[in-house]
């Protein structure tokens, strides 16, 4: 094993391809420290624990996720953009299979509950996106909203149908893409 220092960025690196090719579950500190070539106390000087080093790589590869394309959020309807999201959602599941699947059981058995909270935050992330997209969405219905059924309440309902598709496994949301059309346009 090679001893000497290595860096954060590295130790993600190899976390993202240990998910990738087995899975989050297969994620443990020995695991990444001989992904790494690195001795374990090694490691253990940059993540004190699994739950430290699990939340730090769930955060990495919601990162690669939705960064693998920098376009503007303004560049998009809102369609476009909930296409855009469920775009980057099932290459991030071809890039790192099972990672939804492993992530929901790394945060059922996560100590500190923060794994849950770095997956809430990319949700929120994605709600905040999808609600200024739709914002700024000139062609939308004037009075498509109420306050019985709001636009955040709409970009909740929509998301969480992204997630839904992409659980099933589904390979587009065509269908909820025009019930969204239906919905919000004249």
């Amino acid at each position: 094993m090679n001893t000497g220092i290595t860096s954060k960025e590295a130790i993600m690196q190899a976390c993202r391809e240990l998910v990738a090719s087995k899975g989050l579950t297969s994620l443990n500190m020995r695991s990444v420290a001989e992904q790494c070539h690195i001795a374990l106390g090694t490691l253990y000087n940059y993540y004190s624990d699994k739950d430290e080093l699990l939340v730090a790589t769930v955060e990495s590869i919601w990162n690669d996720i939705f960064h693998m394309n920098h376009q503007c959020e303004t560049e998009f309807s809102f369609p476009e953009y909930v296409d855009f999201i469920f775009g980057c959602i099932q290459n991030g599941a071809k890039e790192y299979p099972n990672f939804f699947t492993g992530h929901s059981i790394g945060i059922a058995n996560s100590k500190k509950g923060e794994a849950k909270s770095t997956m809430e935050h990319y949700f929120e992330h994605m709600k905040k996106g999808m609600l200024k997209v739709l914002e700024k969405d000139e062609a939308v219905c004037k009075n498509a909203f109420s306050p019985s059924f709001t636009a955040s309440e709409f970009v909740d309902f929509v998301l969480d149908n992204v997630l839904l598709l992409l659980v099933k496994g589904k390979t587009d949301c065509s269908t909820l893409l025009e019930i969204v059309r239906r919905t919000i346009y004249p």
